[in-house]
């Protein structure tokens, strides 16, 4: 089976999207695709998280800012009444990012995916987008949810009770179906070259030339 996408999972803090996007930096111009972006108040709290596209920047975005009202992407929040998530980001701005990908993907050397496997698994239209773009010719890399993360993000708003069997599915699929790749992620120095080397095996055609980060 010829793998053809590349993505990590692992549990909060192990610095996957971190290594990643350090990875990536010498290309990061030609991506295409979506970041999850946490939302910090100003004490260091989580306060939310955003979808944030990627394209036509000259660089890697930082993976946390400042939470400000007015926002655009925001899919979890945090509100003096609990916290509340909103799916149809995936449904509008999610959806859009995608249909780009999928329309043209000649204008992109790779897909950036962080992540996938939380609040819009039961999102259809992006979902079925999703797919597409994983059964098409262009390369995806990114983060897959951990089963332990998509726990924790039940402790603070309501998912559906099939949220864990759907993740799971997705990951199964993803593998046998789309032929991608699903390392875990601990945060290992092994672990960092590795994916390293596959990253530029792939998009820099030689495993000699070094990634910037």
């Amino acid at each position: 089976m010829t793998e053809r996408h590349l993505f990590l999972k692992g549990r909060s803090g192990t610095g996957k999207t971190t290594w990643l996007l350090s990875c990536l930096k010498p290309y990061w111009k030609e991506a295409g695709g979506f970041l999850t972006q946490r939302l910090m108040d100003g004490t260091g709290e989580t306060v939310g998280f955003c979808l944030l596209p990627v394209e036509n920047m000259t660089e890697p975005p930082p993976v946390t800012r400042l939470y400000e009202p007015g926002i655009e992407g925001v899919f979890i929040e945090k509100t003096p009444e609990g916290w509340r998530k909103y799916p149809e980001v995936f449904e509008t701005m999610g959806a859009e990012i995608l249909d780009r990908l999928l329309d043209r993907p000649e204008r992109y050397r790779f897909c950036y995916i962080d992540e996938a496997g939380g609040v819009e698994l039961k999102v259809k239209p992006f979902m079925e987008r999703l797919e597409r773009l994983l059964d098409g010719p262009l390369f995806c890399i990114g983060v897959l949810k951990h089963s332990d993360n998509l726990a924790a993000m039940g402790t603070r708003v309501s998912l559906s009770a099939n949220a864990a069997p759907d993740r799971n599915r997705l990951e199964s699929k993803m593998e046998q179906h789309f032929h991608c790749r699903i390392l875990s992620f601990a945060g290992a120095e092994d672990e960092k070259m590795e994916i390293r080397r596959m990253i530029q095996q792939r998009l820099a055609g030689t495993a000699e030339k070094e990634c910037e980060g």
